[in-house]
Parts: structure tokens; sequence; C-alpha cells
């Protein structure tokens, strides 16, 4: 058994079943991390210990990605002497858990009395690279991380704003990702070179986001929910608390404030897009001010028109359960000439305001008929082995409901 409080986890392409890593000691003391490995079989629904073994070391809060090749990379976390976890790992179906001692992160391994560990904000780019980008306002190198052999490390830049460690990120595009500083500013990281982060300042949305989250609709937006307006108290405090949900249209950079829901969504909140489109923003609290065992859902302007009637949606017919990055494969659709996008959204882990695991990406495609589409997957470094849900969106930007699709991973 083990307390998989505040761990890490992702879709295990080589069998579709959930990897959980790490978690909490929980006795004596609470806050110390722990070496152990869950799988959760998606078939049966049963929890058993992972057949190829624990981590080499104890972790509370790191964070971990799919890998290009299959693998899954972890990072950080706090180990067994409440202290950082600095040496990554690399998790391989075929054996297990093995070291990338040459790749320690010197910040991770800081006083322990300060949270230089806590989720480091960990994203694949389009070469292949790792880059981590440490969470804290005093501690916040940025690093390449290499994973061949003993593993590699060089630090290639450093964050130009202040963010609490509670600050929400996500890669809304490839080799793009979106930060909140503490004083609203939305800033993107530009990831796509392996030697050095650009930095631009897009938007402010007036105040911060300190324990919020981030979610990429179909089509391509970006939505900010829950969190509280100071860092006061780790952003906890319930008069702070912001209950309205921002848009960002990252291609307009338009920034819209939208409808506002009953509950405060603070530490241990999250957010996550579902099949249908909407958003459900859940939990909150653990240890408090309030513990929120409950969600809501956000219905985004697609479903909706002006008379507040539900708009027709396009609608995807039939779509391939699994493919291969890089290749082709056909949908059927229900009018393939009002389809002017196909999208892409990565599963991810949404959870203590971080979501690396997720993408986005806009596909080209062919129509070959009335309801017939060709779509081009991208190569494996931008569309990841793992679970992703395919929309189609329409002449007037309204998305299908997403079919579930597995790339480069087990049949589904």
């Amino acid at each position: 058994e083990a307390d998989i409080f505040c761990s890490s986890l992702n879709v295990d392409p080589s069998n579709g079943n959930i990897i959980i890593m790490g978690g909490d000691v929980r006795s004596p003391d609470a806050g110390y991390g722990i070496e152990t490995v869950l799988e959760y079989d998606i078939k049966d629904e049963s929890v058993r210990k992972h057949p190829k073994g624990n981590m080499h070391y104890a972790r509370w809060y790191g964070t971990s990605v799919n890998l290009p090749d299959g693998d899954i990379f972890v990072v950080g976390g706090r180990d067994d002497d409440k202290k950082g976890s600095p040496i990554p790992e690399v998790y391989s179906a075929d054996s297990g858990f093995r070291t990338l001692k040459g790749a320690s992160v010197p910040a991770i391994a800081k006083e322990k009395s300060k949270n230089h560990w806590w989720y480091p904000h960990t994203f694949v780019n389009s070469k292949g690279d790792i880059i981590v980008i440490m969470p804290r306002k005093d501690n916040a190198d940025v690093y390449r991380i290499g994973v061949e052999g003993n593993g590699s490390i060089k630090r290639i830049g450093r964050k130009p704003f202040e963010a609490h460690v509670r600050s929400p990120s996500i890669m809304f595009r490839t080799d793009q990702v979106a930060f909140l500083d503490d004083k609203g500013s939305l800033w993107v990281a530009d990831i796509s070179s392996s030697s050095a982060v650009k930095w631009d300042k897009r938007n402010n949305i007036g105040h911060g986001r300190t324990n919020g989250s981030m979610a990429i609709l179909p089509d391509g937006r970006v939505a900010i929910v829950g969190g509280a307006r100071s860092t006061d108290d780790g952003g906890s405090k319930l008069s702070k608390a912001e209950h309205s949900i921002h848009i960002w249209d990252a291609d307009t950079n338009k920034l819209t404030r939208g409808a506002s829901e009953k509950n405060a969504r603070l530490y241990h909140s999250s957010a996550l897009v579902l099949q249908d489109g909407s958003l459900v923003s859940a939990g909150g609290g653990a240890p408090g001010p309030v513990k929120n065992r409950n969600g809501q859902l956000y219905h985004p302007d697609y479903f909706y028109n002006t008379k507040q009637e539900k708009t027709p949606r396009p609608k995807i017919i039939a779509c391939p359960r699994n493919i291969n990055s890089g290749e082709t494969f056909l949908i059927t659709v229900d009018d393939a000439s009002r389809v002017v996008k196909v999208t892409t959204t990565k599963s991810g882990a949404s959870s203590h305001t971080r979501n690396s695991d997720t993408r986005w990406l806009d596909l080209k495609f062919d129509v070959l008929n009335d309801t017939i589409l060709k779509v081009h997957a991208e190569e494996r470094n931008i569309m990841i082995g793992g679970l992703w849900m395919l929309n189609t969106i329409d002449v007037n930007g309204i998305p299908s409901e997403a079919s579930l699709m597995g790339v480069d991973m087990a049949p589904l």
C-alpha cells in the first residue's frame, strides 16, 4: 500500500495503464517522499505495485512527462529526508527506472526549508529535449536535460519575472509555454531552442492566480480558472479567491473574463477539459480553508448562441482508435466541406497548478470527399505517444465532441 497524495502520474504508452510515481509516507510524519510506484489497470480498474519496481529516489511533489520514445521522465520532489530529489530518473517499460546522475539539478538540492523541489515546470520541446524551469521566485533557473546514457544538464537561462511556486503554467502550442506572474502578467516562453529560452510578456489579467489552473479548449484557447488574487498564505485566503474564468486567445491575444463559479478553487484544485468540450473545475482544500469534494462545469461560448440556444455541432462519425506519429490517417465526418480545422489535445495530468504533459496541435488535413478527411499526424517529438482527443472545428468556430485516440501506444 502507498499514499499517493501529491504524487505524479502518466499514461504508460506500452500498455495504456496509468503509472503513479511517489507520494507521501504519512507516518510517523507527513511530507516525506516515497519511492513507491503503482500501476492503475484501465481494464479491471485495479491498483497494484508496479511490476518493474520502484524508483531509486523518494519523491513527493515530483514532475513527470512522457518522452518521444515512449519512456517517462521524472524529476524533483521531496525525498524521505525532506530534502529535494535533484537526480532525475527515466522509466522504460522494458527495464523499469534508471537514474540520470549526470543530470542532477543543482537548484532542487538547495535549502530543504524552501520548496525548490516543488513540481518543477517541465516540458519536452520539438527537438525532444527536456526543459526544466524552476518554480520559485528566488530560484528561477532554466535547464536543458538530456537523457542519453548517464544524462546531461546545462543551465540555459532564467525566468525574468516573479511567480509564486503555486502559479500555473501550460504548453499551449508546440514549444510555447504560458505562465502567470504574481502581478497577473501572462508570459510566454519559447523553448524551441535547446540553448536559450525567449520570454515575451503578452497580456495581463489584472492579478495573479496563485493555486489556479490552466487548460486548453478544443479551439486552442487557454482557460485560466481558480486560484487566488494574492500570494498571501500561499494563495489560500478565501477572501482573495478568484471565482471567474479568463479565456485567452493566443492567436489574437484577446483576453475575455467569463462566468464565475460558486466555490473557491484554491490549493489542490484542478481543471480538465472533457470530451464534449466543457471544462470541469474541481477540488480545492486540504488543508483548507475549505475542503471542496466537488466540481463545477463550465460551458464555453461554442455551446450556445446569443439566444442561449444549443449550437449545432459538427460530428466525427469514425476515427481510428490508434495511430502512429508521423503518418496519415482517415476520419469520417458529417460534412467535410464545413471543416476548417482538425485539432488534437494530449491528455495531461492536472495537479498543483501544473499540466506539464498536455499539448495542443492544429493538424494538416486533406478533404478526400464529402465525408472523408485525410489527417497528417505530427512526428513523435511533437505528437508524443499517449492518449489524445481529436476534434474538428467548423466554419463558425464550433468544435465537435472529441474522439479518443491512442498515439504510438498499445491498442485502446
